[in-house]
């Protein structure tokens, strides 16, 4: 295994997670349009990770199908990250969108809540790098899914994992991203 690059600094002096392709394919995704308001369209109403949902476009791109077994290991190696460090500050944010507008800390809201998308934008791509390492592991797949099918195949494994259903609009949702995602991109 080769070593990894030195982390970068980012504004305010934190060290930046390393480059990786599954962050260069996270941003050309969710620039794809319906991508991003797929993917927290299910994150609000499945309590899916976005992460995890674009580490199933991006296994999928090269015709890989996710099954139970990998995606319960990429939720255990990013859940505690998630809930336990990511969770917290987006809930922090959106509190900070709450604030009344009389109230003094409304004031200062605004500029903490771009603080805080900064740092959690940062906190996401270290986990991706989680992410990217996992996807190193893969051995070649033995047969090729189209890239279409094999997202949106691995999109509802994930969500079949998660508590809730996947309903119409998920799979609407789920159909939209295999889309956008796939190399061929929008038909």
């Amino acid at each position: 295994m080769s070593p990894r690059p030195p982390a970068r600094l980012a504004p305010g002096g934190l060290k930046r997670a390393p480059s990786n392709p599954f962050w260069r394919f996270s941003l050309r995704s969710w620039r794809a349009a319906g991508v991003q308001q797929a993917c927290l369209g299910l994150q609000e109403r499945c309590g899916a990770d976005v992460n995890l949902l674009l580490y199933c476009a991006w296994a999928g791109q090269e015709g890989r199908r996710l099954d139970r077994r990998s995606l319960g290991v990429a939720m255990r190696r990013v859940g505690a990250w998630q809930s336990e460090v990511i969770a917290p500050l987006r809930l922090a944010r959106r509190g900070l969108k709450q604030q009344r507008a009389a109230s003094a800390a409304a004031l200062l809201a605004p500029d903490f809540r771009k603080r805080l998308a900064a740092l959690e934008l940062e906190l996401e791509r270290a986990e991706q790098a989680l992410l990217a390492d996992l996807g190193a592991q893969w051995t070649p797949a033995r047969v090729a899914t189209p890239p279409r099918q094999a997202i949106a195949a691995s999109l509802a494994c994930y969500l079949g994992l998660l508590e809730k259903p996947a309903g119409p609009h998920e799979l609407a949702d789920v159909a939209r991203i295999a889309q956008a995602c796939s190399p061929a991109g929008p038909s």
